[in-house]
């Protein structure tokens, strides 16, 4: 994997207890959200279907495929095939991450809420420029998403707190499935679970070729799928993309039947 940040969960009830490293005092560290521009909020879920289709798996060893999980009962929530994703808005390997799961979920849904965010300017690849899933909603007629932002910023002795409280079910998805990045640790974010089926433990791909890129300049170049950021980003999202249609059962067909999304299935020898 690119990077994570490794956590070690202590279940008492649904309470999670997390290791952290704290960094020297530094001011000026805390970011304020705001709302989404409208154009970027267009070009971050409207990225033509060519453009996935080009890409399709994106750039050889550049991107970590997910692991496909075997004879797992599909997750639901509320009625219907879920994915959980657990991130940390300190955290520079989810301000990666985040681009290519709000790509590939605005194919199956829309999204409201989202606001800017940026990842800690005291940690590596300091301030690469993301959103927040904090205030965030998704709806979608083929899955539901609940993205949790479980770390907040760091603050000005470089230390991130807990911000939101995984549910009991989520937590055991945690001990289940986020397989972690060393011995020490027994989970990582980002993660996120689409179904039980698929899994993502880590980031997809390194944060750094978004460094010093803005938020406007990422976005804008997710049309351009000669773009070398965008072949991460949406390599990454055509991944998530086949990772819904394999659990919703296909739906719907225009995406699930895209190139781009049959590229990434055939990597991963899933059937959409």
């Amino acid at each position: 994997m690119w990077g994570a940040i490794g956590l070690v969960i202590v279940i008492v009830v649904v309470i999670v207890v997390v290791s952290q490293t704290s960094s020297k005092t530094t001011k000026g560290v805390h970011y304020t959200p705001k709302p989404v521009s409208a154009t970027v909020l267009h070009d971050l879920t409207s990225v033509p279907t060519s453009t996935y289709n080009t890409v399709g798996t994106g750039i050889a060893g550049a991107i970590d495929a997910p692991t496909v999980e075997s004879a797992q009962k599909t997750l639901m929530i509320d009625g219907k095939p879920a994915v959980f994703g657990l991130f940390g808005e300190f955290c520079p390997y989810c301000a990666a991450e985040r681009w290519a799961i709000i790509t590939s979920l605005a194919r199956f849904g829309t999204f409201t809420g989202l606001k800017t965010m940026q990842s800690s300017p005291v940690d590596v690849f300091p301030r690469t420029q993301t959103f927040t899933f904090n205030t965030a909603k998704y709806t979608s007629p083929y899955i539901t998403a609940r993205l949790l932002e479980l770390y907040g910023q760091d603050n000005a002795t470089g230390v991130h707190s807990v911000i939101n409280t995984p549910t009991k079910q989520e937590v055991d998805l945690i001990k289940k499935f986020d397989s972690g990045s060393s011995s020490t640790s027994s989970g990582t974010i980002p993660f996120s679970d689409w179904g039980n089926k698929v899994v993502f433990s880590g980031a997809s791909y390194s944060p750094d070729p978004l460094q010093t890129l803005s938020r406007t300049t990422i976005a804008a170049g997710l049309k351009d799928p000669s773009n070398a950021v965008t072949k991460l980003i949406i390599g990454a999202s055509n991944y998530m993309s086949a990772a819904v249609c394999y659990i919703d059962g296909g739906k719907p067909g225009s995406v699930c039947s895209s190139s781009g999304v049959q590229a990434a299935a055939k990597a991963l020898k899933i059937k959409v």
